[in-house]
Formats: structure tokens, C-alpha cells, sequence
């Protein structure tokens, strides 16, 4: 019986430092899993930071253009604007210039007429 005893706790013993010996390889295989998923993850995160900027700088060069395009348009109409403008003042001030000869000769007129009578 005693032989028994030693050879199962002999076997108890092997049995454990196997077992302690596949846990350690399981858990360096996880360890190794964790860094690489740790590393694509990384890698996923720059990726998607590059592309992101790259998005970014490419609508802010669109805004730009939008924006630039606007400026343009708005100058355009207040040129326009002020061009009909001086072209309304102008025909005002020629319309005005008609009128008043106009009642200058209705006044010559009139005096004509005063002194026939």
C-alpha cells in the first residue's frame, strides 16, 4: 500500500505540473492574442484618423470654393446694384433737366401770351 500511496501522489504531481504547464502556454497564447488585437486595433484608429483628416481637408478646400464663389456672387450683385443705380440717377437728373426746360418754355410761353394780350 505504500508503494500505491507514493506512485498516486508521484502521478498527482505530474498531473499538476502539467496542468500548471498548459496554463501557462494558454496564457502566453492569450497574452500574444491581447497584443495582436491590441495592434489592430492601433493600427484601425491611425487608419481612421488619416482618413478622417483627409475628409476634413477636403470639405474645408470645398467650403473654401463655396465660400470664395459666394464672396464673388455678392460682389457681382453689388455692382450690378450700384450700376442701375447711377443709371437710375442718371436718367433722373436728364428727366429732371427736360422738366425744368420744359416749364421754362411753358413760363416763356405764358409771358408770350400775358404781353398779346
Amino acid at each position: 500500500m505504500d508503494i500505491h500511496n507514493t506512485i498516486t501522489v508521484i502521478v498527482g504531481i505530474i498531473t499538476i505540473l502539467g496542468a500548471v504547464y498548459k496554463l501557462a502556454q494558454v496564457e502566453s497564447n492569450i497574452n500574444t492574442k491581447i497584443a495582436s488585437i491590441e495592434t489592430k486595433g492601433f493600427l484601425i484608429v491611425e487608419n481612421l484618423k488619416d482618413k478622417v483628416g483627409e475628409r476634413i481637408t477636403t470639405v474645408d478646400r470645398k467650403l473654401d470654393v463655396h465660400l470664395q464663389d459666394f464672396v464673388n456672387y455678392k460682389d457681382a450683385i453689388l455692382l450690378q446694384g450700384k450700376g442701375l443705380d447711377e443709371k437710375i440717377n442718371h436718367t433722373w437728373s436728364k428727366t429732371k433737366e427736360l422738366l425744368n426746360e420744359q416749364k421754362t418754355e411753358i413760363k416763356d410761353i405764358q409771358a408770350s401770351l400775358k404781353i398779346r394780350d
